[in-house]
Order: structure tokens, then C-alpha cells, then sequence
């Protein structure tokens, strides 16, 4: 059957006031995936950066743990950074219109990094780079934390081949539709578990670990090590 692919802003834009309903009703994990994420922060974290920050699900438990964290957020959808302001008018929050592909992250300027349900739309080229200005604007000894839709042997008995049939049919579609190849289309592109912790790897990062798992919803986390510990590993035979 046939897909229209969605230019990815107008998608999130035209669901911006049933997403919450609907997107924890239909993901594994539901309510609890959101919860979950405040657990894994480091300690006393201050700054976060959180990327398709969308509506905010994830923040009430976030400032549940930390009252005072200043949050830095990013996504294309005008419609849902109004409906998370509206949430959340008492805290500190920088909302940016933008997309995280582009955006530049700066260097060194916060304690955790977050990802919820939202790198699943792109492919292993774009999320190195993403996972790379990740690391470059996280201090030393910050964490970084994904929650997504990845391929895993809960449902697929080979996921590797499960993902490289869902890029072919993306770029089926995208042909088919004759899209514009810069643009960002709504459709998903999960990846394994394996590949996932490979790009993490790629980008610098250290202690990349599965913390959570419903079905095919997990959480993993990756560490940016300091400067000594950085110089250990590359020292390590």
C-alpha cells in the first residue's frame, strides 16, 4: 500500500493537540518510557539539552528530580513548543524553532543530553553527525540518554535485514513521490541496537549501555568520558 510521506514539520504541526493522548497510547513503554528518563541523569545536573523536545512528556518527571534544571529544547513544530511552554510557564526553558540537524549545539554547555522518540526518522549518516555535535556540546562526565523505537530481536528474528528493508522502502518512497532530497519527510527509519551503539562509539562516546526495554522501545545511555579517563582508553592495548 501506498504512503504520502509528510513534509516532517507540517506532520507534527497537524497533531500537535491529540499528540499526547495518542503518541503514549500507541508507543511500548506508554507513560512509564517518559518517567523512566529522569533516572538515568547524572547527579545534580544542571543543563540539559533535549532534542524534538516536542510537547515535553518527558520534562514533568525531569523537574520532578531536578526543580531548577535549565533546559535547552529544539524542534520544527511551532504548534507543540506552544503547547510545552503553556505546561510548564515556571520554568526555565529555551525553546528553539529549529531543526536539530542544522542547529549548532555550541561545546561544553551542558550536563545531559536528551533524545526521545524522534532519531528513529533519519538514517545512520544523520545521526552520527547529530550524535557527534552531541558529544562535542556536552561537558565532560555528561551523559547522554536515547529513548527510541530501535530494531531489536524482540520482534524480528533477523533485525538487521528488518532495517535495511525499511530504508529501501523509504527511498522507494521518496522516489516514487519525487521529494525534495534536502527536505525532512515524516516516516520511520528504526535501527538496530547494534548499529545504534556503533554511531554512538563513532562520535566519542564511552559506557554505552541498554538501561530500558518494552518491546521494542529502549533507552540506552552514553557517557562523555573526562580528559584522563579519554586518554586511558586510547592508551589501552
Amino acid at each position: 500500500m501506498s504512503v504520502d510521506l509528510e513534509e516532517m514539520s507540517a506532520f507534527f504541526n497537524n497533531r500537535a493537540l491529540q499528540y499526547d493522548s495518542v503518541h503514549v497510547a500507541t508507543i511500548d513503554g506508554g507513560a512509564e518510557s517518559k518517567r523512566v528518563l529522569a533516572s538515568f541523569f547524572p547527579e545534580n545536573a544542571e543543563t540539559l539539552i533535549d532534542l524534538g523536545i516536542g510537547t515535553g512528556l518527558e520534562l514533568e518527571a525531569i523537574f520532578a528530580r531536578f526543580p531548577d534544571i535549565r533546559v535547552t529544547g529544539y524542534d520544527i513544530a511551532e504548534g507543540m513548543l506552544k503547547l510545552l511552554a503553556e505546561k510548564y510557564p515556571g520554568k526555565t526553558l529555551d525553546l528553539r524553532l529549529e531543526s536539530y540537524l542544522s542547529a549548532d549545539f555550541g561545546r561544553g554547555a551542558y550536563d545531559a543530553a536528551l533524545s526521545v522518540m524522534t532519531l528513529h526518522h533519519y538514517g545512520h549518516e544523520a545521526k552520527t553527525a547529530i550524535y557527534r555535535k552531541i558529544f562535542d556540546c556536552l561537558r565532560p562526565g555528561g551523559v547522554y540518554i536515547e529513548c527510541d523505537y530501535i530494531l531489536s530481536d524482540y520482534e524480528y528474528d533477523d533485525p538487521q535485514k528488518a532495517e535495511d528493508e525499511i530504508f529501501e522502502r523509504c527511498r522507494q518512497l521518496r522516489a516514487e513521490q519525487s521529494l525534495d532530497g534536502g527536505a525532512e519527510y515524516h516516516f520511520d527509519t528504526p535501527c538496530t541496537v547494534g548499529n545504534q551503539k556503533k554511531m554512538l562509539a563513532s562520535a566519542g562516546f564511552r559506557e554505552i549501555k541498554e538501561v530500558w526495554q518494552i518491546k521494542n522501545t529502549i533507552v540506552l545511555t552514553a557517557t562523555k568520558q573526562n580528559n584522563l579517563e579519554s586518554c586511558r582508553i586510547s592508551s589501552s592495548p
